[in-house]
């Protein structure tokens, strides 16, 4: 049976060291963990050339876009009390813009065929494909390190891995919204420049349950 790997990065201030990732491997069971990035691209890649991978990074990737401007940085249905555009959700956004292009950046430079997709439908678990996700560990569900806060949604998502299934998003649909997808901006500016069709796509919210 076709599976996948998971990996998930919790995104703060590296010059702080507030950076943390975790990586689950389905082909030895093993789970890996580190504050450094260039550590983890070499995991990617090798498992890319047998597997798929589901890889959520901890900070808003997407942002609505509605009619009416009042409600133009009002939460995504679903999120609940702790919305994109406020507190801790607006800070990290800003600061994963860079750091999402320096990971997709030398992930390019590793393998430029990486095949990404946005939605589950489109999903296959076919060796070289990526499910690029939106991980929110907030609140409660917060561990005591981000490289803790990336393993708590690793082990959430293992859950379902091992009943070969995805994880169920919590975005709930909208009427009359359309998305920003910044993650699809950064694969671009990273030069993979055929996901910039997914530009207006939306993507899965994954909690930890």
């Amino acid at each position: 049976m076709l599976s996948y790997s998971i990996c998930v990065i919790d995104v703060g201030s590296p010059k702080l060291g507030n950076l943390g990732w975790c990586f689950y491997n389905t082909f030895n069971n093993q789970t890996y963990t580190g504050e450094n990035l260039t550590d983890l691209y070499p995991l990617i890649l090798e498992n890319l050339s047998k597997a798929s991978l589901l890889f959520g990074l901890e900070a808003p990737l997407f942002v609505p876009i509605r009619d009416d401007l009042v409600l133009a940085t009002k939460a995504r249905r679903g999120e609940g009390r702790r919305p994109w555009s406020a507190g801790a959700g607006a800070q990290v956004l800003a600061l994963n813009l860079p750091i999402m292009v320096h990971i997709f950046s030398n992930l390019y430079k590793l393998n430029k065929d990486i095949d990404f997709v946005f939605t589950e439908q489109a999903f296959t678990m076919q060796s070289n494909q990526i499910l690029l996700f939106e991980a929110l560990v907030s609140g409660q569900d917060k561990g005591n390190s981000h490289v803790n806060d990336a393993e708590i949604m690793v082990e959430s998502c293992k859950k379902y891995q091992k009943l070969n299934i995805l994880p169920k998003t919590i975005l709930e649909f909208e009427d009359g919204v359309n998305y920003f997808n910044l993650a699809a901006s950064a694969l671009y500016s990273s030069g993979y420049k055929k996901f910039v069709d997914k530009i207006n796509s939306k993507m899965p919210i994954y909690k930890p349950d």
